[in-house]
């Protein structure tokens, strides 16, 4: 089999999940020997129009491209668009876009006329296939991008090196003594950091969570807004905001956690989510359509809870703390196996030599 030229466009800040993302999946698909991997780079969303057509002209003798797509990162003004129009001008091959952060509009305005909607509207007629990561995601597009194109492929599971020693990490958190409740993840109002606080005053005094993330620049308020309700529901005792933490000692908080939480109120996909499977701790989620169609991949993964509110929440935090033990959970690791970033390369690999032999057809 001939080898494929498979280009990848990153986008975003240093730091980002979007970039990580990307990096992730090119540096899987460069192990492969079938596939030959060329990495192309545009910086942030602020970089000059010149470093735009000069990393896209970079890929123009690829079979496919790979580009990620997330308004924000791209550009939040006009959608991005015009600086994705320069990029495809000046790249001219067929490409796989994978989109993140997708949310059903509210009404006519979003669906067609906001930033969203036109960065949307001019991949529909670029792309040569649309990844989305749900069936979920699938529906909330709907009507906006030709249905024949949309492609689920769920976000990977990065495989996790042996954590370190659990007694010792707990040790060095001061935690020896407790139950811990790990929530990971930027600091935003449906992530579900109000709803743990609450549902702290329901669960034994030696139940205490950590709050691992920073908030979104600007949005810095927000950590102080929680610190004070946790005050105001007598728990403050028992939470610890631990902002934007090294590897070293994210590693530290996933050895050390008994029951990872994942409340979402809503969400698109979760790269944080994919960190909490990696670690193999019993997952309480919210019943979400997207954790959902993940628990049905290996069944009994996710301990959720319905309605979203307080007190559900608490009784399926009991529900994971008694069967949690020093051991991973072998559900949760039976879904990250199906979810590894070799699996999901495989599923993307068949989508750009599809992509690869239309273009060669046309």
């Amino acid at each position: 089999m001939n080898r494929l030229r498979v280009g990848y466009l990153h986008v975003g800040r240093e730091r980002s999940g979007l970039r990580r993302y990307g990096a992730i999946l090119a540096d899987e698909a460069a192990s492969r020997p079938d596939l030959e991997v060329v990495q192309s780079d545009i910086g942030d969303r602020g970089a000059p129009w010149s470093d735009l057509r000069r990393a896209a002209r970079r890929l123009r003798d690829v079979d496919v491209v790979h580009i990620q797509w997330k308004v924000a990162d791209w550009n939040p003004r006009l959608g991005g668009l015009p600086r994705l129009e320069v990029v495809l001008r000046s790249m001219g091959r067929p490409t796989v876009f994978t989109l993140h952060d997708v949310y059903a509009p509210e009404n006519r305005w979003q669906r067609t006329v906001t930033p969203e909607a036109l960065g949307l509207r001019r991949i529909g007629i670029a792309a040569s296939s649309i990844v989305v990561h749900s069936g979920e995601e699938r529906a909330r597009l709907a009507g906006r991008v030709p249905d024949a194109k949309v492609e689920v492929v769920p976000h990977f599971v990065e495989a996790r090196p042996a954590l370190p020693d659990r007694a010792t990490s707990r040790a060095a958190l001061e935690v020896a003594d407790k139950r811990v409740l790990t929530l990971l993840g930027h600091v935003i109002k449906r992530r579900g950091h109000r709803l743990v606080i609450e549902a702290l005053r329901e669960l034994p005094d030696d139940v205490y969570a950590l709050f691992v993330g920073a908030p979104l620049q600007g949005r810095e308020y927000m950590v102080e807004q929680f610190k004070e309700y946790a005050v105001k529901q007598g728990v403050d005792g028992r939470v610890r905001f631990m902002g934007f933490v090294p590897e070293d000692v994210l590693e530290q908080v996933l050895a050390a956690t008994d029951v990872s939480l994942s409340p979402y109120r809503s969400m698109s996909a979760s790269g944080a989510l994919a960190t909490l499977i990696s670690a193999g701790r019993p997952i309480v989620t919210s019943d979400l359509p997207q954790m959902i169609e993940l628990d049905a991949m290996a069944p009994g993964a996710f301990h959720t809870f319905s309605p979203y509110a307080s007190e559900p929440l608490a009784r399926a935090i009991e529900r994971a703390l008694s069967v949690a033990t020093d051991e991973p959970d072998p559900h949760v690791q039976t879904l990250a196996r199906r979810l590894s970033t070799a699996r999901i390369v495989d599923r993307y690999v068949g989508l750009y030599r599809a992509a690869a032999h239309r273009s060669l057809d046309a």
